[in-house]
C-alpha cells in the first residue's frame, strides 16, 4: 500500500464514501421508479381534463399506453408529427451549422 491519499471524483474521499454513494444512489433510483408509475397515471388524467389527449369514450385513433385507453385523434397527430419535425429540423441545422463553424476554425 502507498501512503498517498486515495484520490476519488471529488464526491468521494474513500471507497467506502463511493460505495456509500452507489448505494444512495441506488435507493433514491428505485423511489423515482416506484413513483413514475403514479405520475404517468395522474399526468395521463392531468392531459385529457385540459384536452391534450383525447379520452378513450371518444375512440381515439392512436392509444397512449397505460393512459386508460386515452390516445391522440387525427388534429392531435398532425400536430405531434408537425412538432417532432420541427425539432428534427432544427437540431439538423444546429449539427449543420456546428460541423461547417468547425470547419472553418480547422481550415
Amino acid at each position: 500500500m502507498s501512503n498517498t491519499p486515495y484520490r476519488g471524483n471529488g464526491m468521494a474521499d474513500t471507497p467506502e464514501e463511493e460505495v456509500l454513494l452507489i448505494h444512495v444512489g441506488l435507493a433514491l433510483l428505485g423511489i423515482v421508479a416506484a413513483s413514475a408509475g403514479t405520475f404517468w397515471l395522474k399526468g395521463a388524467t392531468w392531459l385529457v381534463e385540459h384536452q391534450v389527449l383525447v379520452a378513450a369514450k371518444a375512440d381515439p385513433l392512436l392509444q397512449i399506453p397505460g393512459a386508460a385507453g386515452a390516445g391522440l385523434d387525427v388534429p392531435r397527430l398532425a400536430i405531434l408529427a408537425a412538432v417532432i419535425l420541427a425539432v428534427v429540423v432544427t437540431a439538423v441545422s444546429s449539427a449543420r451549422r456546428a460541423i461547417a463553424r468547425r470547419r472553418e476554425e480547422l481550415a
